[in-house]
């Protein structure tokens, strides 16, 4: 398929979600009480990004629905899919933009929830390591479009499991909260379930007040070269200023690495309403290659500083921005990110009426 179809089918779907979301909302509007109960939903974002690295021009648009499927209130399927388009110049920086399509299922699950202590989930599911994978990895949740440096530790394979999860709500008090999750994944080769053998687990304590979270994650590839990560990370948002800041310190055989990111709300500044919808975003990371580094990871001592500037039309639609400077014994690069993100909700049938 042609560059130019390609581009014109993950159009279609992009402006497709976007006027179905559309629709449902107008449907929706009804002055009577509605009632939702257990319908299933397709979910998820569609965008685009036009990215700029060392002078080399990437365009990548991108569509991944999330299809959530209740059986009663207690058990859950959920799959994520994502249709990625990665398109450059022939020859890098010259001559006609050429690239395709991938296609690849991030998890389809199946989750109990027997209470709120314990849930359990079988299938293939996003490894829960660190701050990144499961929270921040999805383009039109993540604040800057490029992932840390880092990311690949503790996940091997492309972050996911096959296994069986165990997670949940440990202790639970006013003044604090101590969350657990622990899995074991076996190995596969099989196409759209590829995972590493692996086990681990992650806690975390949260304390509501100061809207602080501590915790910690760790896991043992099983397989191969056998060996350990760890992560200990951070987020907060403190109460009394729009600022989300968010931390982690990762460590493997391959190398040791910390991020650190920060990101800032206009909309408390006392400032002209249209740019209370901005958003300021900054990152530190540097990352310390061990044993020769490797495995989607540096080889060299490499640091990097990134700042974004995000523009918020609505909650589910924004312009994204980023600025960022790599430094390398090898090379110092430009990188350059501008695009489009739009978060949608699409029930799969209408709202019943009480």
């Amino acid at each position: 398929m042609s560059f130019a179809h390609q581009l014109k089918w993950l159009r279609f779907l992009v402006v497709l979600a976007i006027y179905l979301s559309i629709f449902w909302r107008l449907n929706a509007q009804d002055d009577s009480e509605n009632h939702a109960g257990h319908v299933p939903i397709i979910s998820g974002g569609a965008g685009y990004l036009h990215n700029v690295d060392g002078g080399v021009t990437s365009l990548e648009p991108q569509v991944s629905p999330v299809l959530l499927v209740p059986f009663g209130s207690h058990v859950l399927l959920e799959s994520r899919t994502d249709f990625l388009g990665f398109f450059q110049r022939e020859n890098q920086t010259t001559g006609p933009f050429k690239g395709k399509i991938f296609k690849s299922v991030d998890y389809a699950q199946l989750d109990w929830l027997a209470n709120t202590h314990i849930m359990a989930t079988a299938g293939k599911y996003l490894l829960p390591y660190g701050l990144y994978s499961e929270r921040l990895e999805p383009f039109w949740i993540r604040n800057l479009q490029d992932s840390p440096i880092d990311v690949t530790i503790g996940l091997p394979a492309g972050g996911s499991g096959d296994g069986v999860m165990l997670r949940g709500v440990a202790i639970q008090r006013p003044s604090y909260s101590l969350q657990y999750s622990a899995y074991f994944s076996a190995r596969s080769s099989v196409n759209q379930l590829q995972a590493a053998r692996t086990a681990g687990g992650d806690a975390s304590i949260f304390l509501p007040h100061p809207h602080l979270e501590i915790g910690t994650s760790y896991q043992r590839l099983l397989q191969d070269h056998e060996i350990n990560s760890v992560s200990p990370y951070v987020s907060w948002q403190p109460p009394a200023v729009p600022i989300d800041l968010k931390a982690q310190y990762d460590y493997s055989y391959y190398g040791n690495g910390y991020w650190l990111e920060t990101a800032y709300d206009f909309d408390k500044l006392p400032i002209p309403p249209f740019l209370q919808k901005l958003q300021a975003v900054g990152r530190m990371q540097q990352f310390f290659p061990l044993n020769g580094g490797g495995n989607d990871l540096p080889r060299i001592n490499t640091q990097r500083f990134d700042f974004g500037l995000n523009y918020y039309f609505r909650d589910d639609l924004r312009i994204v921005s980023s600025y960022g400077r790599s430094f390398s014994s090898q090379q110092d690069a430009n990188v350059w990110n501008i695009g489009l993100s739009y978060r949608f909700i699409l029930p799969l049938w209408p709202e019943r009426k009480k």
